[in-house]
């Protein structure tokens, strides 16, 4: 048992110091599947993740799978199913992607969509995939949007769940990108939990949180995220490690395997992950140690 499994993206050349610093799981990033590497490559990364890490992730590639809906193509369709299949052969257990540009027809995207995921499963029917919310106003993935594909996809069999990518959600929830200005509700706590406890409605076996702080600028109605190092973006980060920490314990007596995957920048992703890592964990063991939870859960351990 473990309050949640945590960890960051790696190469095959960062799995070790990856596995020395303890994180718990690994994500294959998109650079891994969008270059032509050795065959022998994925095999190794397989293996070593797996004597590593108790959960391998993936990322997909980013190819617009919606252009192709729009542009009546299928060349991101066919780069993704190739993901899928490397990833499959890396030993990755959870397949992260974008949903791509939204088709006016609200209909044809979730046909589409669902044709998609009926194509992964094919590949990979033991495979989990993992819808990444949205960033932008244009892009297909909103709660609404999610929620509907995820039950039609479940009713083919296709195992799905949402890679809560939180500062995306963010962004959307507080249209943010629309009126150019980082906000925040008053109060900040309440309103992770509310979006937690919604997302959890529509995940299924993992509870697949993703994470990196940004800043951005409007200009031409257009809105440019980009990533930064932890503490020197936005959502503030204090807010979201109580949000979490509180989420974390309360669901930890329900049947959900708990992930969280630090996207930050590249050149200080391990000590922002460790800070972060470190900031959660203090603040959930107040949470362990109270009266309450004591007296809600002691006894389930004691018997």
């Amino acid at each position: 048992m473990i309050l949640f499994e945590w960890g960051t993206y790696n190469a095959l050349s960062t799995l070790r110091q990856a596995a020395l610093l303890g994180t718990r799981l690994t994500e294959i990033p998109p650079a891994i599947f969008m270059k032509r590497l050795n065959e022998k490559y994925y095999d190794n990364y397989r293996k070593l993740a797996e004597e590593c890490f108790t959960t391998i992730t993936a990322h997909g590639p980013y190819y617009n799978l919606g252009s192709d809906l729009v542009k009546g193509k299928d060349t991101s369709t066919r780069a993704h199913l190739k993901a899928v299949e490397l990833a499959k052969r890396c030993g990755a257990h959870i397949y992260n992607y974008h949903l791509g540009t939204r088709h006016e027809d609200l209909e044809l995207n979730y046909k589409f969509h669902l044709n998609i995921l009926k194509q992964f499963y094919e590949v990979a029917p033991d495979m989990v995939f993992s819808l990444e919310p949205s960033t932008y106003p244009g892009e297909f993935g909103s709660f609404e949007e999610l929620s509907n594909l995820v039950s039609l996809a479940r009713d083919e069999g296709i195992n799905v769940t949402i890679g809560m990518q939180l500062e995306n959600i963010y962004l959307n929830e507080l249209k943010i990108s629309e009126i150019g200005e980082f906000v925040e509700p008053t109060d900040f706590v309440g309103w992770w939990l509310k979006i937690f406890e919604k997302y959890k409605e529509i995940s299924d076996k993992y509870l697949h949180f993703r994470f990196s702080q940004i800043v951005g600028i409007k200009t031409d109605n257009k809105f440019f995220k980009k990533r930064v190092p932890l503490g020197m973006g936005y959502p503030k980060v204090e807010p979201l490690v109580e949000a979490l920490s509180e989420f974390f314990v309360r669901v930890q007596n329900e049947n959900y395997k708990v992930l969280f995957v630090y996207t930050g920048l590249p050149e200080v992703k391990y000590v922002d992950l460790l800070d972060l890592y470190n900031m959660i964990m203090k603040t959930s063991i107040n949470k362990l140690m109270s009266k309450e939870y004591q007296l809600e859960y002691g006894d389930t351990y004691r018997s």
